[in-house]
């Protein structure tokens, strides 16, 4: 119940707008295309073992599975 009311009560005082961070997600798996349009030193940002930074997500419930 903590929890809805807490929604319930963001909401409310943002107009119904719920202000979320895009999240870069790394994948191991080929290179990256840099359709994202980083900085360049951005894309192995977690460095050449998690993988080039592919995809942004604007969100998610779930954690990113990367073959680990």
């Amino acid at each position: 119940m903590m929890k809805e009311n807490t929604i319930i009560k963001y909401f409310e005082e943002n107009k119904g707008i719920l202000n979320m961070v895009p999240v870069f997600v790394p994948r191991r798996f080929g290179n990256a295309g840099k359709r994202l349009r980083l900085h360049p030193h951005d894309y192995y940002a977690l460095g050449t073992k998690r993988g080039s930074i592919k995809e942004r997500w604007f969100s998610s419930v779930i954690a990113a599975m990367n073959g680990e």
